[in-house]
């Protein structure tokens, strides 16, 4: 058994907090679909940032995470703001 890689912890952990705070099965998160085929607007993800700040530590601008993202895009996003 493979050890997982820290991508698929990161969005383990990102499909899990938005289970939990906006009540979406993780089923469809990782479905491939845009988080606006969600009905995930801007302001959720507003509010996603402060989740992932105050639970993570992870800093993000307002707007670097889009309705147009998949939630593999926006992990990618959120990656790339751990190690900086």
């Amino acid at each position: 058994m493979t050890a997982p890689t820290p991508t698929a912890t990161l969005t383990d952990r990102v499909a899990a907090l938005i289970a939990e705070h906006f009540g979406l099965p993780e089923e469809e998160l990782r479905s491939g679909v845009t988080f606006d085929e969600l009905e995930i607007d801007s302001l959720v993800l507003v509010e996603l940032g402060l989740i992932l700040r105050k639970d993570m530590g992870i800093v993000l601008l307002e707007g670097e995470l889009k309705p147009s993202h998949t939630l593999e895009t926006a992990v990618e996003v959120i990656a790339s703001k751990e190690t900086a």
